[in-house]
């Protein structure tokens, strides 16, 4: 975990080794295999900078590598402004960001004059890079035709793939802010609240107050208890498990929650070993926010707050006690903000 260092784009996340992300869908097939060298490569950015790897190369010994879908693409648009909205976070722990399109120079430069973009946008308008990575879209046809299928790459700083991760749904994509805080949970929250409950502490978080149709933002329940004091791991047979159970609108689809590895705990009153969490521990929780075009429309100029309600259900116990169970209120708020329909000018647009 402290070794993460650098960026270039293809959008995802990391996988077991770096932090548990059961969530995500995975689609392995897509992009070069895990372990394999990534091809060097030479490319101009939007800003006409000429780009390798090694120019991209942030700070700390390892970084990943995002690529993105073409900029005429509305989801990839708004995801491409989340993305330089987290900048500044990625590079506070020394990853570099930068995003990889089939579109022009003169493409990515007028996106990024209109959106303030300052992460470096390569242009590989002939694909050679995206077939190079093996993220060719075959069912990309005719102004869409050589884009990239959209995917994260975690790669070491002897340019080895470590891990990669795809979305099934094209439309589905991971904010930056959601993947800073599966790369670094204890740092990638951009909300914090806390939440007074019997037998603990708990802090509710979430990776981005604002997403937008498509995008994936993640939400946490930490939970910090007293020295001596436990609760029983989800799954548990036979025990009162803690669960956290959400409640959201409908378009805002619940992923299965995802909890940490347990403790087995011998408990001497009953001569058994039990899974247990205690101490402090994360439970996450990932939302998409619905792609669906009528939704879309819904929102108008100024998007929508949803309200996103939930309750942390457990029962502590000590050594020798399990008290009464009890359940902990939460709420999240995420305002979801229209897509960027601005294409464009149709002079230089893919034909």
């Amino acid at each position: 975990m402290g070794h993460l260092g650098e960026v270039v784009t293809v959008q995802g996340a990391l996988r077991n080794d770096v932090i548990h992300v059961a969530s995500l869908q995975v689609v392995t097939e897509i992009g070069l295999p895990i372990g394999r060298r990534t091809p060097a490569f030479f490319a101009r950015d939007q800003f006409g900078h000429e780009q390798t790897l090694d120019r991209l190369r942030g700070s700390r010994e390892r970084f990943f590598c995002l690529s993105v879908p073409p900029i005429g693409d509305l989801t990839a648009n708004s995801n491409l402004v989340e993305l330089q909205a987290a900048k500044s976070r990625f590079e506070s722990q020394g990853i570099k960001v930068a995003a990889l399109s089939y579109d022009t120079e003169a493409i990515l430069k007028g996106f990024t004059q209109r959106r303030n973009i300052e992460i470096p946008l390569i242009a590989d308008p002939d694909s050679k890079i995206i077939r190079a990575y093996d993220l060719l879209n075959p069912e990309a046809v005719g102004e869409y035709k050589g884009m990239a299928r959209p995917g994260y790459f975690f790669i070491d700083s002897k340019g080895v793939i470590r891990e990669k991760f795809f979305e099934a749904k094209y439309r589905t994509r991971n904010s930056g802010n959601n993947v800073i805080s599966k790369i670094f949970p204890e740092l990638g929250e951009e909300v914090t609240g806390t939440v007074e409950a019997p037998h603990l502490q708990l802090a509710v978080e979430q990776s981005d107050r604002a997403a937008v149709p498509g995008s994936r933002i993640t939400l946490t329940a930490e939970v910090r208890f007293p020295r001596g004091i436990h609760v029983y791991a989800s799954g548990t047979k036979g025990y009162k498990t803690v669960s956290l159970v959400i409640d959201s609108p409908p378009e805002l689809e619940v992923t299965p929650s995802v909890y940490p590895r347990a403790k087995v705990l011998y408990m001497p009153a009953i001569k058994e070993n039990v899974p247990v969490f205690e101490g402090t521990f994360r439970i996450g929780q990932d939302i998409k926010v619905s792609s669906a075009y009528a939704f879309s429309e819904s929102l108008g100029p100024e998007g929508n707050t949803f309200t996103i309600t939930g309750k942390l259900v457990y029962q502590a116990c000590d050594s020798k006690t399990c008290f009464l169970p009890a359940s902990a209120p939460i709420e999240w708020h995420v305002h979801v903000q229209p897509l960027d329909r601005q294409r464009s000018p149709e002079s230089i647009r893919h034909k």
